[in-house]
């Protein structure tokens, strides 16, 4: 078979260049992606189509957006004055 990038002979279904075979399988589209996913392996996330990697991302950034903005509430929680709750309850 002849390599259609680069025109060089392969072995059968191999590309001397790349040093691979053609005839890989590409991964399916999953139905949903779901946040635990992240914890794959690599070999685990090479499995999964592209699109599913960029959803898989989003879900990711999303996460660690909510994360550092309740950091940042906390941060200011701290710096703000304390107030009795007995002068909440009686006022």
């Amino acid at each position: 078979m002849i390599c259609s990038y680069y025109g060089t002979e392969g072995l059968e279904d191999s590309c001397s260049f790349y040093r691979t075979t053609f005839n890989i399988k590409r991964p399916k589209l999953k139905e949903f992606v779901v946040l635990e996913g992240v914890e794959k392996p690599f070999n685990g996330l090479a499995c999964f189509h592209t699109y599913d990697l960029l959803v898989l991302l989003r879900l990711i950034r999303k996460e660690r957006t909510k994360s550092y903005d309740l950091m940042l509430t906390l941060k200011k929680a701290g710096k703000s004055p304390q107030i009795d709750q007995a002068m909440v309850i009686t006022g």
